[in-house]
């Protein structure tokens, strides 16, 4: 018994081990921003540009997790090493595509993890996800350090710069190396013993009435409201354009190295706070409406806060603010708007959100020759958001509606 509980614990943590190095490669880009930038003499529109390829691109890596999930696994770590490789030696107008090609190697591998892991132990596919989800947001959180750690922005001298950003790429790359060796080497059947398949079977069977009657007033609804569609589409892209230009707005405003990597690494603290938090029990009885509403008004007054006092120990708290106020508003709205309809119109929005929002933030900044100019569109967008909840009345839950019935209703 002992021993099969420690070969479970041991294909696990190698799962967890490389679904939190996703969450460290993901963040990267948006850590080594400034160097990038410095290297390649790009304005923040191109820096824009820069992150919009590799947000979009990426969207389209949850589209090719098929086949055995080792083996995507497997492939998913090839690109992302091709990507990290080529980001780290491309020149001015190859970044697009090498970026590209870092953000789909990415995607591809984190839906193939969760996939395996969900095929693996079926009759704990709802714990194991949540964790994986708690998992990555810790390797968010560890991103910005580990990029930043050894290098003085703005000290260092270009040919330093380029070193350095290419020494993590490498990093990136060796290590998803080994996640790929390990992916080929792992039985490519589900390692699920009898008893987890004949728990998963059971707790399907127990459902079965209630999710084909979800399906069935799915079907009836027949469209996604669009304010709903409005929330996820600013939801994914204040993330993006917040954590994508978080350490560049952190270092022009002449903070210490510290102050810069704190920033960025608060935003994901927070954000990790706020799902563990938020995937408790009681706060799912929490009005959706209710939280929010107080999530937008919350990321509105942390992003106004750091575009009109943009130093020091209240950048850090204004990010950390804002990662505890977006933690929960994706898997709300993304689950109020498959209650309407189930299909891929919900993520084909969220991917265009994640990679229009950074753009334009990056064109403002070069229009206005200000990047706290820039970031007036995610500021924008969360106060958008906060009138379009306030004038949803009948799309999200109320405080009389509990969870089962939003889930079936």
């Amino acid at each position: 018994m002992r021993t099969g509980v420690g070969d479970e614990l041991r294909r696990k943590a190698a799962v967890y081990v490389a679904f939190a190095a996703t969450g460290v490669a993901l963040t990267i880009p948006g850590a080594v921003l400034p160097l990038l930038l410095r290297r390649w003499s790009m304005s923040d529109a191109r820096g824009g540009l820069l992150l919009f390829c590799f947000y979009a691109v990426g969207s389209f890596g949850s589209y090719v997790a098929r086949g055995r999930m080792n083996r995507s696994v497997a492939r998913g770590s090839l690109v992302t090493i091709a990507g990290a490789l080529f980001l780290g030696w491309a020149g001015r107008w190859s970044a697009y595509g090498a970026i590209a090609v870092y953000g789909l190697g990415l995607s591809l591998t984190m839906t193939s993890i969760s996939l395996l892991l969900a095929q693996r132990f079926p009759a704990d596919r709802r714990l194991e996800l949540t964790r994986l989800n708690l998992i990555w947001a810790i390797g968010a959180a560890l991103g910005p350090w580990v990029a930043l750690r050894s290098t003085r922005m703005g000290v260092v001298s270009e040919s330093q710069a380029i070193a350095h950003a290419q020494g993590v790429l490498v990093g990136v790359a060796v290590f998803f190396a080994v996640t790929a060796a390990w992916a080929m080497w792992v039985e490519e059947s589900p390692a699920s013993s009898a008893a987890e398949r004949d728990a998963a079977a059971v707790s399907e069977n127990r459902d079965a009435g209630k999710t084909e009657a979800a399906s069935l007033r799915r079907k009836g609804t027949g469209k996604i409201p669009w304010s709903l569609l409005v929330l996820i589409f600013g939801a994914t892209g204040v993330d993006a354009a917040a954590g994508g230009w978080l350490t560049s707005y952190a270092q022009r405003a002449g903070d210490s190295l510290g102050i810069t990597i704190g920033a960025a690494t608060f935003l994901w603290v927070g954000s990790l706070v706020s799902r563990v938090v938020h995937s408790t029990k009681w706060a799912a009885l929490l009005p959706e409406r209710a939280v929010l509403a107080t999530s937008f008004v919350a990321m509105s007054a942390a992003l106004a806060l750091l575009v009109a006092w943009p130093q020091g120990i209240v950048t850090m708290m204004a990010a950390a603010v804002l990662g505890l106020a977006a933690g929960p508003v994706y898997p709300l709205v993304v689950a109020a708007a498959l209650r309407h309809r189930e299909n891929s119109t919900v993520f084909a929005i969220a991917g265009v959100g994640a990679s229009v929002l950074p753009l334009l933030t990056g064109a403002v900044s070069t229009w206005r020759h200000s990047l706290r100019a820039g970031l007036g569109i995610p500021l924008a967008a969360a106060v958008v958001m906060m009138v379009v909840v306030a004038l949803s009345r009948n799309t999200l839950r109320g405080r009389g509606e509990s969870s089962t019935d939003a889930l079936i209703g």
